[in-house]
């Protein structure tokens, strides 16, 4: 008679017990070299879902580039945009927003490119579809996929929006240096590609204090959760769970304050680690 394979004893970090809720990064975590997410991690989610666990995806995305997961039939929760926008995927409503104000990323713009010299700008405004992305004709997205509707600087930073996007160079870290510098707490810097792209969100805004938002409401807690990410943009999430997991192909940041290193999203690395439990 055949008999199911062990499953690998647990590494829980400062888990005592399988956790309660996962959180998981998209791009170059979850999803694989081809921006899908693989059967293998698709079914070590459904699994955890299916034991009872809140699975959320916690991304830098928007609503409208949530494609790769929904096609997986996810119907749990999307914190998008850094933490700025929270979305209810089955429902298909924004259940939580922290937009920026269009007095601080006016005073804010202009403070760094008195600083930096100009920079281009986009943004991500509060939406569902891509009619919610605006750029100025200057702006560079590093990602082809991207579709913004063009239009001035004044227009642009006219209305609240989720997240500003602002290119200089070649050189996020140095450019996400030179905006904290000016910016103080008025925002909050990351970034998470290293092509001279930082992502602003309105003070105290990041997928990690989202995540401890909702898991407050949902009766969790960060003893009870373990998060996976690749890059600066999720050290605040990785920093708040219990098992924080960087990617083998994450930012040297992120492995500096991750509890774990598993393998390369290309690998399946989020199933390598919840196939302990799930």
């Amino acid at each position: 008679m055949s008999t199911a394979p062990a499953r690998p004893t647990p590494s829980p970090g400062g888990l005592t017990a399988p956790p309660r809720m996962i959180a998981t990064d998209l791009d170059g975590t979850l999803l694989d070299a081809d921006g899908r997410v693989s059967r293998r991690n698709a079914d070590a989610l459904r699994r955890a879902e299916e034991a009872g666990v809140r699975v959320v995806v916690a991304t830098g995305r928007p609503i409208w580039w949530l494609q790769p997961v929904l096609d997986t039939g996810f119907t749990g929760t999307a914190v998008c945009l850094n933490g700025a926008v929270v979305f209810d995927v089955g429902r298909r409503d924004i259940v939580g927003t922290s937009p920026l104000t269009t007095t601080v990323m006016t005073d804010f713009v202009r403070a760094l490119d008195a600083r930096t010299g100009r920079t281009a700008l986009a943004v991500e405004r509060l939406g569902v579809d891509a009619g919610s992305c605006w750029a100025e004709r200057s702006y560079d997205h590093p990602w082809g996929d991207a579709e913004f509707q063009l239009t001035d600087r004044d227009d642009l930073l006219s209305e609240p929006a989720a997240k500003l996007l602002i290119r200089l160079g070649h050189d996020s870290r140095a450019l996400a240096v030179a905006a904290r510098e000016v910016a103080g707490d008025d925002v909050h810097v990351t970034y998470s590609s290293d092509d001279g792209l930082i992502e602003v969100a309105a003070a105290g805004v990041n997928k990690g204090a989202t995540l401890s938002r909702l898991a407050g409401q949902w009766g969790i807690s960060a003893a009870e959760t373990i998060v996976f990410g690749d890059m600066p943009n999720d050290l605040e999430m990785l920093a708040w769970a219990a098992h924080g997991v960087a990617m083998g192909n994450a930012h040297p940041d992120v492995h500096a304050v991750a509890d774990e290193v598993a393998p390369e999203h290309h690998e399946d690395g989020v199933a390598q680690v919840l196939e302990r439990w799930f």
